[in-house]
């Protein structure tokens, strides 16, 4: 009689939900694109966060918008994933795991993402 040894289910990998940023630093027309950058790369609308505070050698101010966020969860945090790390050539570097299993990288330029086309208009950002 063989036995079947059962996998623990805590070990399996899960992906929970995958969160995109871009802090641009300005607020206006950069902040619009790089909604618009993120808005065709998720096909969700991101959020535009504020400054927590005033940093005057930056010159932002508190309240000013400098970032955009968009946090994506089940099968659309799959596919987006699967993108993003084919721009990264499937390999991550080891310092970009943490104890608690999360993982962190970054993206230079978004034409680097595979069916990502550039325009002009629009510029290029980078990506955490």
């Amino acid at each position: 009689m063989s036995l079947v040894l059962k996998e623990n289910a805590m070990r399996e990998i899960r992906i929970g939900k995958v969160v995109i940023n871009a802090a641009i630093g300005k607020s206006g027309e950069p902040i619009e694109r790089a909604k618009k950058i993120l808005e065709e790369l998720t096909g969700q609308m991101p959020a535009v966060r504020t400054a927590k505070k005033t940093i005057r050698d930056f010159g932002i101010h508190k309240g000013e918008p400098i970032a955009v966020i968009v946090t994506l969860r089940k099968e659309r945090a799959l596919q987006v994933l699967k993108r993003l790390l084919a721009a990264k050539g499937n390999r991550i570097k080891s310092s970009s795991f943490d104890e608690y299993g999360n993982v962190s990288f970054g993206i230079k330029e978004h034409i680097d993402i595979p069916g990502v086309k550039y325009k002009p208009e629009l510029g290029i950002i980078g990506m955490d």
